[in-house]
Formats: structure tokens, sequence, C-alpha cells
């Protein structure tokens, strides 16, 4: 059985508080990501999507140059162990209605999983889902 650590981001990717969200969108583009944790200092305080910058600035009309990435960003993060089963991450987005949870061990935030790491047809492991 395939388990989240085998289809997670391979690193923990983030922007720091008080950045713009013109700056996280070009990060996002840079390294074609989705999304993006928030950090105040070395602790993760939000995350911050593509969906969110569409919504919550474009669509709004406000300069990405002036508005602040914990002005939109996300405070309330769903997680998962490293070690749970894809299985399980796939129902926890469906419930929740998310496309990213945030991956955890002994707690703390290591990482992201995204739907698009769930569907992916080279992700499956012959044991179906």
């Amino acid at each position: 059985m395939l388990k989240v650590k085998d289809r997670m981001a391979p690193k923990l990717n983030t922007i720091q508080e008080g950045s713009s969200t013109t700056d996280a969108a070009k990060h996002l583009a840079e390294h074609r990501y989705s999304s993006i944790f928030i950090a105040r200092g070395e602790q993760v305080v939000g995350m911050l999507t593509d969906t969110d910058l569409v919504r919550k600035v474009m669509a709004l009309g406000k300069d990405g140059s002036k508005t602040k990435v914990e002005e939109v960003m996300t405070t309330t993060l769903f997680s998962i162990d490293f070690n749970a089963a894809l299985t399980e991450a796939n129902d926890m987005m469906d419930k929740h209605r998310l496309r990213h949870l945030a991956v955890t061990e002994n707690g703390k935030i290591i990482s992201v999983i995204s739907i698009r790491d769930l569907i992916h047809p080279a992700y499956t492991d012959g044991e179906g889902w």
C-alpha cells in the first residue's frame, strides 16, 4: 500500500509572512507549485494556494504588490501523517473539499500532498484503491 510519504512534495516550500502576494505568485509560477506554506520564522502559520490568489486577490481587484500573504492565507490547516495511506489522504480531501493537505511527522509540518499527487496514474501500486 502506498503511503503519503511516497507521493508528498520532496521538500517544505515556504515564504515568509510579510511577503507580498505578487512575490508568492512569482514563486508558485517559477517552481510550478500550486501551494506554498507561510512561515513566521521557522513556524508554519498558514498556506496560500493558487486558488487563494485568484479568489482573494485578483478577483477582488487587490494590488498584489501591496497585499500581504497573511491577509489572504488559510490559517486552518488540515494535516495528515506522512505514514498514512494515500487512500486516507484521498478520503480527507474529499470529505473536506480540499486540494492540499499539510503532511506531518511527529506533529511537525514537513511537506504537502496535493490532489494531483493522488490522481496521477503512475502512482498506483497495483493493489487498487
